[in-house]
This record gives C-alpha cells, structure tokens and sequence, in this order.
C-alpha cells in the first residue's frame, strides 16, 4: 500500500467517522476519496484541502501529511535528497553570517586521563567514550603543538562528533590548518534515503567555510578491493605530524602506534589511497580559479543574491565598472568581453533564482558581489536601468527569473550556486572583520549533481520561490521606489 494511503486508512479509522460522511463534511465525491482511501489515486490540492477540513487535522497534521504526499509524489530519495539540500544551504546561510566572525585562542584542553592498555608497544583503548577522547586529544596536540599541524584520516564520513570536533577548535583560532581526509559511499543508494555522498556533502561543507583550515576531502565508492586496509578489522584510520592511530569497524577500539615503520607502511597506504580517489570538495580561495573565465561552462540554473545581469553588460558598461587601477585591468578587460559575449550566448534558457531583499540593497550600494579591487559598484541611474531591463524581460517572458520565498527558505547574500554541466560550484564571500573573504567550492560527484540538478528542476513549482506574477510585482515595488528617488 502506498504511505500516503495508509496514513489515510489510519486518519480515517482514528476519526471514527465513515468514508461517506468524510466525503460529504469535506465536499469530496465519495468514490474519490475511496479510491484515495484505497491508494488508486492521489489526490488534487482541493481534494487534499477538503481531506484536511473533513478529518479536523491541526496544523502540525496537516503539514506532516503534506510531507507524506510529496514524498509519494516525487519518491522518498528525492523527499529527502531536497530537505537535506534546502538544509546544507541554511547551514552555510547561517555559518557565514553569525559563526565565522569570530577569534579564540586554542589550548590543550586538560580533561581526565584515557584508560588505556600497552601491549608490545602499542596503547589500546575500548569504549567509545574513550576512542573519541583519544582522538580529540590527537587533534588538540596536533593543532597545539605542532607548528605546521596537518591531519590525515580515512573515517566514517557520519562520524560527526570529530568533523565538528576539528570545526570547533579552528573556528576562529590564529592557527593553520592542512586537513585531509577520504571518505567512502556507494554509487548507487536506496530509494527510501537521501543520497549518501549528499548527506556527506552537507555534513563536510562546514569545514570548508574556514579560511584558516586547508581542507582536501576525496572519496571512492564501495565496495572497493584494491585498498590493503579496508575491510580489515581496523579499516580506519588518522595520521598526524608523529602519531598513528587505528579505529575498529565499530569505532568502540583504538590502537595508537608508537612504531616509525608502521607509520610510514600508513603514509603509504593513504598515499595509494588519495591516487585512486576522486575530488570529493575541491576548495580555493585563488580568485583567478574562483572567477577563471576561460573556464567557464554552459549554466543551467544560478541561485544568488541578486539577478544575474551579466546580459544586459555592453563592452562599455564593462570597461567603464572594471577599476583601472587593479595591477592586471588589461588583460581582465582582455578576458572579460569575449566572456560575457559567450555567457550572453550559451546560457539563454538559464533559470536564475535570487532574493529580492538583497535586490533591494543592490539598488541602495550597487554592488555585485565581485571583488572590490576589480570593479566599481553601478552608479544609481545604470542600477535602475539593469533592474528595468530585467523587468521588461520577465514581463515579455524571455527570462526564466524568480524570487526566493523568503519565509521558506533562508538565504543570505554570502552564497551563490551555480548548476554548470558537469559541475556545482559554490561562491562564498562573507565579512570577517573589514575584509571580504571569498571562496569557492567545486563538486562533481555524480550524484550530488542529480540531486542538485533534480531540486533545481523542481523550485519553479515549489513553495521555497515566489511565482512569476509575485516576482514581477516585487520588482515593479522596487521600481517605484528608486524611480521616484531619481526624480
């Protein structure tokens, strides 16, 4: 039986009325809703409404209900794989906009000393408790002590307690930080789960918001044959400046070496591993890569603060915003205009999301979130004149432009996505004290790119973004108020 059906059946039995006094409360035709009832069919947003009305639901029930129809509509993976997205971009909203601006010292923590026991040469530790306090120690002695502290593991990718552990301790802190890591998921989930290599993606992201951690994180899918460790007994492990240690299956054991040839039959086992992994987050924060305009592909979809007006720019717009006195203004004026003659060329079907709020601030600085030393914010008439181009495009439908519904989704001004083939790319740029720091992250797992590219698809219809009409009427808003302030 479908979900959605059986969550009926049991409103229906817990209601204590009968299928025609239903369809008669909530003005449904009886055989309709049996068929609902009986998981025939779905029903319509009316007949849905009047469901609701008939079976007096609260509004928690109502929304749960929706929940399990959506679900049965576009399937449990896609359900899933869309909250954990609508998440993964709230989380880097709110990262980037309360937590990163902030500064701590770090220092060895002096917590209660780990039972352990030493056999032949190595210390062993049981109980989870204890494991997760000897590796929190391995980090707070590598980040402390050692002056270029790097850190190297193959664990779980859900071992949450030890990613936020390391997040934690560089949040804010004056030291730096080499980070690598390899994780492991199958290519292919169940579709009753989101995505593993999503739920990665959202779980790790957080570590590569940092600027003063370098964080390299690959991945290979399971089962994999070739690697000498997975699989064993303990198939996990981390690698600092001089210490070792091997985590069991169930994460309940540690063994931490004390043997220099051990130490390198490791380094080599993580050596062979990084060579026959893939880029899981590919982060910089070089603005030549972040903005590298030769490498530039056919976009499908961007979500960001403001529209993107790049169509509306004519050779002179560019050259005149371009700041000349920034040391490479030649040959940025050089890539620029074939550049946005291409991009003007290849993506005329793109679907653009963005924030009206934030269209609103473009309108009062006119700034376009590019680095300030590169280009001059738009002075208020060429801010008028963008917006009323873009206007006339909704209103003539030659433009795919819609407003992010902010009471569904929080968004701020730090994040861009961008749905190039093949690629998701993410731009950063948030405050940290008077410097603007901007970053970028590129994926290209396969199936965090369906899932992106399959949410995407779906926010034109969704209620995470206002309609055409809505849209249209928020920008006529701002186009009165900025009209009136230039006469």
């Amino acid at each position: 039986m479908l979900l959605f059906a059986q969550r009926i059946e049991e409103l229906i039995v817990d209601s204590g009325e009968t299928v025609q006094a239903l369809a008669e409360i909530g003005k449904i035709d009886r055989t309709t809703l049996q068929r609902v009832k009986s998981g025939e069919r779905l029903p319509s947003k009316k007949i849905f409404s009047g469901l609701c009305k008939a079976l007096r639901l609260s509004a928690a029930e109502e929304e749960e209900l929706k929940n399990v129809l959506e679900m049965e509509i576009i399937g449990q993976r896609n359900y899933y794989n869309r909250k954990a997205i609508v998440d993964l971009i709230e989380t880097i909203a709110e990262l980037t906009e309360h937590t990163i601006p902030f500064s701590k010292e770090i220092g060895l923590k002096n917590g209660a000393v780990v039972k352990s026991s030493l056999i032949d040469g190595m210390e062993i530790v049981s109980g989870h408790a204890n494991v997760l306090r000897l590796v929190e120690s391995a980090i707070d002695c590598e980040i402390f002590a050692s002056s270029t502290p790097q850190i190297r593991q193959v664990i779980p990718y859900d071992w949450d307690v030890v990613y936020d552990y390391i997040f934690q301790q560089m949040m804010g802190s004056g030291k730096n930080l080499v980070l690598q890591d390899i994780v492991s998921f199958p290519k292919n989930c169940s579709q009753s789960e989101a995505d593993q290599s999503l739920l990665a993606f959202k779980k790790l992201a957080a570590l590569s918001l940092l600027d003063n951690v370098d964080y390299q994180s690959r991945f290979y899918y399971r089962p994999s044959d070739w690697h000498p460790v997975d699989g064993g007994v303990f198939p996990y492990y981390l690698l600092t400046s001089n210490r070792l240690i091997t985590l069991s299956k169930d994460l309940a054991t540690a063994v931490v070496y004390q043997d220099a040839g051990l130490y390198q039959v490791y380094d080599g086992y993580f050596s062979d591993l990084l060579d026959n992994s893939a880029p899981f987050i590919h982060g910089s924060r070089d603005l030549f890569e972040i903005y590298a305009l030769e490498d530039a592909l056919p976009t499908k979809l961007v979500m960001q603060p403001i529209p993107c007006f790049s169509r509306y720019f004519t050779d002179e717009m560019i050259e005149k915003q371009l700041n000349r006195d920034f040391p490479y203004f030649e040959a940025l004026l050089a890539a620029v205009l074939p550049f946005y003659d291409k991009f003007r060329a290849d993506n005329k079907g793109m679907v653009d999301v963005f924030s009206l709020k934030y269209l609103r601030q473009f309108m009062e600085d006119g700034y376009i979130y590019l680095p300030e030393e590169m280009v001059y914010p738009f002075a208020p008439a060429e801010r008028l004149q963008l917006i009323k181009q873009l206007h006339a495009d909704l209103v003539a439908s030659e433009r795919k432009c819609y407003a992010i519904n902010e009471d569904r989704l929080f968004m701020n001004s730090a994040v861009e996505f961008s749905n190039e083939d093949p690629t998701l790319r993410l731009i950063l740029h948030y405050q940290r004290g008077n410097e603007t720091i901007f970053k970028h992250l590129a994926i290209n797992e396969v199936n965090i790119i369906n899932a992106f590219e399959e949410f995407f698809n779906s926010l034109p219809t969704s209620d995470y973004v206002l309609g055409r009409e809505e849209t249209i009427a928020g920008i006529e808003s701002i186009i009165r108020d900025y009209s009136s302030d230039e006469s």
